[in-house]
């Protein structure tokens, strides 16, 4: 993920919410110039895929379609999700919210095109086509189609499932073909679920009146404080750890506060940056194991992913 891209386009959406998080943004700063002291090797996984491509080694071809059918099926997820609401439940959505929701669905039709192509084009199958009746978006939250907040919060749980499932891809495809437009469809669902994020502050909804653009830890009405123990599932749904992997490694948690052995909390001298900002400072990529798990949360059974 280009971290800098990302910032600058949250820069552009609201400005004053990312002043907001200075400490956030400076504990990258410091990260990035302590940084120039480590190796490649050592960085975070997002960035270390991109740069480390021309050393990587070749995968299989196989294991490559696995890779691209296991995002294939998010896609669908969230296409169908998003279709759905605009020509089933039209009315859920605010009008001057359409755009922006019918924007999403067809970024993810365009990303299921790219990929059914790509998979075809190595040689190998693509996943059938998963419908809407595949699917079980009320599991979680069972007024998900009559209630606009729960629309917006499902839809953020998916695309953080998307772009974390795509982050943790990115070892299997490093040193193929097909790395950089993988990287690219990430970086694209990274701004989905920030937009969605600022869509569902905007709404103010009790228990999510602090919701970061970006994976957050959990904060409290009241205050913005930190609310403790520090969780990386900021979704306010306990049901929904295993999006945010909360449970398992140390290596992935949302919640880890170092980055390449070094540690964040009060880098360079930094009293600002304390658990929080140094937690949120980069996202952590799910397994793949992990992201079966959470995408069966809204799968009906007969169509799982196994």
């Amino acid at each position: 993920m280009n971290v800098s891209t990302i910032i600058k386009e949250l820069e552009k959406v609201d400005a004053e919410v990312y002043e907001r998080l200075s400490p956030r943004r400076n504990a990258l700063h410091s990260f990035f110039s302590f940084g120039k002291k480590v190796s490649l090797a050592a960085l975070p996984l997002s960035l270390g895929s991109i740069f480390q491509k021309t050393y990587a080694q070749t995968n299989s071809n196989a294991a490559t379609i696995d890779s691209l059918n296991l995002v294939l099926a998010l896609g669908y997820m969230q296409f169908q999700f998003y279709n759905n609401a605009l020509t089933v439940t039209p009315n859920l959505i605010l009008a001057a919210d359409k755009p922006i929701i019918t924007t999403l669905r067809d970024q993810e039709q365009a990303h299921i095109n790219v990929l059914i192509k790509t998979i075809t084009d190595l040689g190998g199958t693509p996943r059938t086509a998963m419908v809407y009746t595949n699917f079980d978006y009320t599991r979680v939250n069972a007024n998900v189609t009559t209630n606009y907040a729960t629309f917006l919060r499902t839809a953020v749980v998916l695309e953080d499932l998307s772009e974390r499932a795509y982050k943790g891809q990115l070892v299997s495809l490093m040193g193929t073909s097909v790395l950089a437009t993988a990287v690219r469809i990430q970086t694209i669902e990274a701004r989905h679920s920030a937009q969605l994020r600022l869509m569902v502050n905007k709404q103010q909804i009790a228990t999510l009146k602090y919701l970061r653009p970006w994976v957050s830890i959990r904060r409290n009405d009241a205050d913005g404080s930190d609310l403790q123990p520090i969780t990386g599932n900021d979704s306010m749904i306990g049901a929904l750890n295993p999006v945010y992997d909360i449970d398992t490694g140390l290596l992935n948690r949302e919640t880890k506060t170092a980055q390449a052995g070094i540690e964040l909390i009060g880098i360079g001298g930094n009293i600002n940056i304390t658990a929080g900002p140094a937690a949120e400072s980069f996202d952590e990529y799910l397994s793949t194991v992990a992201v079966k798990t959470a995408a069966n949360l809204f799968i009906k059974t007969g169509f799982q992913l196994t």
